[in-house]
């Protein structure tokens, strides 16, 4: 196998969605559903159950159809919930039921919430990225970037992508590997040393000391890739090997000649068997951490951003230790700007480490 031709990924495009579903959240962040009996309640998880859609004379419950009469002002309505009225804001949701995803993402090891961001918070994200409409904005790296902006940590907390891995993995107890930043990846110059294909912790050595995790055993982690920017195979969206999560092995040598007796100057695979995923900004793209991938290469002329993470489970060493930066955030203002559900899902991630650490 060679590196020719190049740059011939096989995009894989999800476009902007013409309908988005609705959250109806209540003021401590819980969210508005359907119990089994019909009855309306306030959860947590962003499962099929706290779903909506607009209706004639109110809203409608996205999967069973059950229609609630109330009427709605600038965005907000208040319903009786458990025999007390709770006044609740109507907010931007998801383009499918969290189910489709999921079912998605047990078949394919990946999958992508389309714009599933709101607009406002894509915004903050990139402010603090210093792309798009901040291009001209250094980043600004003497403070954790989930204390720059609230956007940060509402991305991180947003409630059907954190359900999705938790079901994928089979674990609430979950941690984040490394303090949350931002990337804002700048145009490919034809020379600089570019990322080479990987898979991620546990399934590789890591600095923390964790030993390998075995690719055939339980499923110990994944990736979420925030798109702070439009991503696109133009700009370097990233690219994978999709299904190599079933792969008995992590990245083949020809497809990191660098890394492996070859010219040093090599540029990792970006042939046709490998995969772009191409979506709008305010998309957050899932994926098991044994799948292949790598950084894309940046060929327009402006920067683009991304959030990355990676979700492990409780045994897993993370790469570096989140706590400090918890204890930063708990420090800073942006913190009062979370709400109730937003602050005990963060601090959970945050500092939910392995005492080894």
């Amino acid at each position: 196998m060679t590196n020719q031709p190049e740059f011939q990924e096989r995009p894989v495009t999800l476009t902007r969605p013409r309908h988005h579903l609705r959250f109806l959240l209540a003021p401590d962040g819980s969210m508005l559903g359907v119990d089994p009996s019909g009855a309306l309640d306030l959860y947590d998880d962003g499962d099929d159950r706290v779903i909506w859609d607009l209706a004639p004379d109110g809203v409608k419950h996205a999967a069973t159809g059950k229609g609630v009469a109330v009427e709605i002002h600038d965005d907000t309505c208040t319903l009786p919930i458990n025999g007390e009225d709770v006044t609740l804001r109507l907010a931007h949701g998801p383009e499918r039921l969290p189910s489709v995803y999921l079912a998605h993402l047990k078949r394919e090891g990946w999958v992508c919430l389309t714009c599933v961001l709101p607009p406002d918070i894509v915004d903050g994200l990139q402010r603090v990225a210093g792309t798009d409409n901040y291009a001209h904005i250094e980043m600004d790296n003497s403070s954790p970037k989930v204390c720059q902006h609230s956007a940060v940590g509402k991305a991180i907390t947003e409630p059907i992508s954190l359900w999705l891995i938790r079901q994928y993995v089979g674990t609430r107890n979950l941690h984040l590997g490394h303090p949350p930043g931002l990337t804002a990846l700048p145009p490919y110059d034809g020379k600089r040393r570019v990322q080479g294909w990987h898979a991620d912790i546990p399934y590789i050595p890591s600095i923390g000391g964790n030993p390998v995790a075995d690719r055939g055993g339980p499923i110990k982690a994944v990736q979420r890739n925030v798109c702070v920017s439009d991503f696109t195979k133009h700009n370097g969206a990233t690219a994978y090997k999709l299904g190599s999560h079933r792969a008995p092995t992590n990245p083949v040598p020809e497809w990191n000649p660098a890394r492996h007796g070859g010219d040093p100057a090599a540029r990792p695979y970006s042939g046709p068997e490998a995969d772009v995923v191409e979506a709008p900004a305010g998309s957050i793209v899932l994926y098991d951490a044994r799948t292949w991938h790598r950084a894309g290469f940046n060929r327009s002329e402006a920067k683009r951003g991304a959030m990355l993470m990676s979700f492990q489970t409780a045994d897993v060493i993370p790469k570096r230790d989140t706590r400090p930066t918890c204890k930063q955030l708990h420090e800073s203002p942006v913190y009062q700007e979370f709400d109730p559900r937003q602050q005990r899902e963060i601090t959970e991630l945050l500092m939910n480490q392995p005492d080894t650490v």
